[in-house]
Order: structure tokens, then sequence, then C-alpha cells
């Protein structure tokens, strides 16, 4: 639900012709078209009709769906998974904060950016995408202390984050699930993120982590402020509630329970 200008859903109601008017896929008049003919193909089809159930990771989609006009008891909410037993948090408190994924509009990091330079603290954006000279030369402007660190992975991606106060998540879209949010939570780190998306529904306010408004920079900024100033030892906690609720929560064992409880309901 994302075109060029942010945020869309034009195709409610059955509107798929927006596809190509707006060129959604990539840009492309071509790639649109063929995602709008397959799309038209499958509703004459009835294909979604023969889907017993749709799992979906956020309550946030299942509500947007329903909204949409699909039926709400075809849906199952199970979350996504972390084998947390692959991350070996630290729940020391570092002075910098990090950003991982994508680089590009929809993920708010002009406005983390800017929170960057209103509060001053240190942030670190991990990744690549197309925005990236456009956010260096945003930094360079504000005079914000942004490091751009670039693709990481693996073990220097889990050293990346272990070595921060917080991660940082401030998206403008829809975001699903996002597992960096789990994944941070597994290295022992709390989370801010904006309230967009399902990105609430994996946040325990002032207990894992913090929300914030999306795409607000005044309040990210006073957010990024708030926990530079808390103690280290109150860090620790947020990093180890995060710690436990994935353990408890979010694990793979759990997952697999509630897929194979759904299996046996349609049995």
């Amino acid at each position: 639900m994302l075109a060029a200008d942010g945020i869309c859903e034009r195709c409610k109601n059955g509107r798929l012709y927006n596809v190509l008017v707006h060129r959604c896929i990539k840009g492309s008049m071509a790639l649109s078209g063929v995602v709008f003919a397959e799309s038209l193909v499958h509703r004459l089809l009835g294909s979604h009709e023969r889907v017993n159930r749709f799992v979906a990771p956020s309550r946030f989609y299942i509500e947007k769906l329903i909204e949409w006009g699909f039926d709400e008891t075809r849906f199952r909410h199970i979350p996504n998974f972390v084998a947390s037993e692959r991350y070996s948090p630290d729940f020391s408190a570092g002075n910098t904060f990090v950003y991982l994924g994508r680089i590009s509009p929809e993920k708010g990091l002009k406005t983390l950016v800017s929170a960057a330079a209103l509060s001053g603290c240190s942030v670190r954006i991990v990744g690549t995408g197309p925005q990236l000279e456009e956010l260096r030369l945003l930094a360079d402007r504000l005079s914000a202390d942004v490091t751009f660190v670039g693709y990481l992975s693996g073990a220097a991606l889990h050293d990346e984050v272990r070595a921060a106060r917080a991660v940082v998540l401030p998206s403008e879209c829809y975001e699903n699930a996002p597992m960096s949010v789990l994944e941070a939570y597994a290295l022992g780190k709390p989370v801010i993120g904006a309230r967009i998306g399902g990105i609430p529904e994996l946040i325990r306010e002032g207990c894992t982590g913090y929300t914030v408004p999306s795409g607000d920079s005044d309040a990210l900024a006073h957010a990024l402020r708030q926990v530079t100033d808390l103690p280290d030892a109150r860090i620790a906690d947020l990093g180890r509630e995060a710690r436990h609720w994935v353990e408890q929560e979010f694990s793979a064992s759990i997952y697999r329970e509630r897929m194979l409880d759904l299996y046996r309901e349609l049995q």
C-alpha cells in the first residue's frame, strides 16, 4: 500500500486500475500492467475464495484487509519468530542509536536525520538504498551526527546492534511485522519505533521500547534524548525485558505450535 507519493489505498473497493494509472510497480507501465492484469485474472477466477485461511504476522493488516472487504473469519494472526538461541545478547548501554534496513523514502530516514540534528544524538544508519546520497547531503547540511555504515550482515551486523543504546525504526509506510524489531530484542536492545502499521504491536511502551508519531522529527528527537538520558541500568532492564518477551512469545517452537494448531483446525 505504497506509491511514489507515499501511503496509498487507491485500489480500495476494487479500483485496481490505479496500479496502472500510478505505475506502482517500480514506476514501470509494463510491470504495473502485468500486475494489474494478474489481479484481474485472480479476481475473475475467484482465487482468494479458495484459500481456507490467510496467516498474517500483524493484526494491523488483518484489520486493514477487513476494511477492504475481506471476511475477518478467514484470517489468523500468527506473529513472526526469531531463533533467539542464535543471538547472543549484550544488555550494556551503548551511546549511539542504530537503524538497520533499506535506505529509501518510506523508511522515514529524513525524519531520523533531522531528529539526530535536533537532539544532538549520535545515529548510525546500516544498509544501502536509493536515498543514500540524499541523506548524506541532508546530514551534512544539518550538521547531524549521523554515520552511514553501509551494508552489514551476520556477526558484523549483530556487533553493530549490540554496541547500540537502542534500535530506531522511523518508518513512514505500513510496515507489516518488521523482523528488525525482534532481532534487536534477541540481541538485548530496546526499540524506538514509529506508530504506523504493525510496529506498535511489537513494542511494549516503557517495557521493551517507545513509540513516536510517524514522520514527526520533533517527537523522535525527544525520544532519542529521553533514551539517552535514561540511566544505563534502565537501558539494560529494557533490553532484558525485550529478550525475555522474544523468548516467551516469538520463538520458533511457539510459531510451529500455532501453525500446527491452525492445520489441525482445518482438517
